[in-house]
């Protein structure tokens, strides 16, 4: 494929994707792809593209939250560690062994890191009734505060 410069392009079933559904709150949907393979100063290359929305819970008020996804990646396709350890810091490597990359798990891997750590409508959409209560000053100031004297006492001793 990068010999010949491939570009794949369509839709592949969101219930494909065995590891990123576990973390999701439904497997129903499509993920739309784009993967184009090219080679670049001697470097094979992946350049993908992937959109879905997901189900996730919203951590505030538990509930449904559509997530939608749109994530852009590269991958140089190296055959080895070391020359995996030799890549830029900026760059991105696929230790391949033989002549084939299993795509789906290319992809799903980017999906997954593209989740969010914590999941949340926006604030105007949410439904929690969870408060955040703004420290004031005065609260602040009135904190109780155990090693106040154990301070007081040190200095003290150095006068």
């Amino acid at each position: 494929m990068v010999s010949d410069r491939t570009i794949l392009q369509g839709s592949i079933a969101l219930n494909r994707f065995s590891r990123l559904v576990q973390l999701l709150e439904s497997n129903q949907g499509n993920v739309q792809t784009r993967l184009e393979f090219k080679k670049i100063e001697k470097q094979a290359l992946i350049v993908g593209e992937a959109s879905v929305e997901v189900s996730l819970i919203c951590q505030a008020c538990m509930k449904m939250l559509k997530y939608p996804m749109e994530i852009g990646f590269q991958q140089i396709l190296v055959n080895s560690n070391l020359a995996l350890s030799q890549l830029d810091q900026g760059q991105d490597g696929l230790v391949v062994e033989g002549e084939l990359v299993e795509l789906v798990d290319l992809i799903e891997d980017e999906l997954i890191i593209s989740l969010p750590m914590v999941s949340r409508h926006g604030e105007a959409e949410c439904e929690s009734e969870v408060e955040l209560h703004k420290t004031s000053d005065e609260d602040v100031r009135d904190t109780h505060r155990p090693f106040a004297a154990l301070s007081r006492m040190h200095e003290d001793t150095d006068n």
